[in-house]
């Protein structure tokens, strides 16, 4: 399903994760493969709990974050997209 600023993103139940320092670390037992998150992709990750609308996850990160407006949703819409193909998020319209 396309993103949108008005899309509802939640993050699936199935990976395993675990705090190294500033990073987290995602394991998905199902699909036998484990990622590693920044400290940014930490913290969208831990906003992603809740279902949240695209563009709230956006301006959320834009008050906690220094960057121009469109880069930070361009990263955020990039990031969401990349776990949408990894099976790690829920999209709804």
């Amino acid at each position: 399903m396309p993103l949108s600023p008005n899309s509802e993103v939640v993050r699936r139940p199935h990976p395993l994760e675990a705090a190294i320092g500033d990073t987290q670390v995602l394991l998905d037992v199902e699909q036998g493969l484990y990622f590693g998150l920044n400290a940014v992709a930490s913290s969208i990750w831990q906003r992603l709990e809740q279902p949240i609308r695209v563009g709230d996850l956006c301006h959320s990160l834009m008050a906690e974050y220094e960057g121009e407006e469109a880069r930070i949703e361009a990263e955020v819409f990039a990031f969401l997209a990349q776990l949408e193909a990894q099976n790690l998020i829920d999209i709804r319209a």
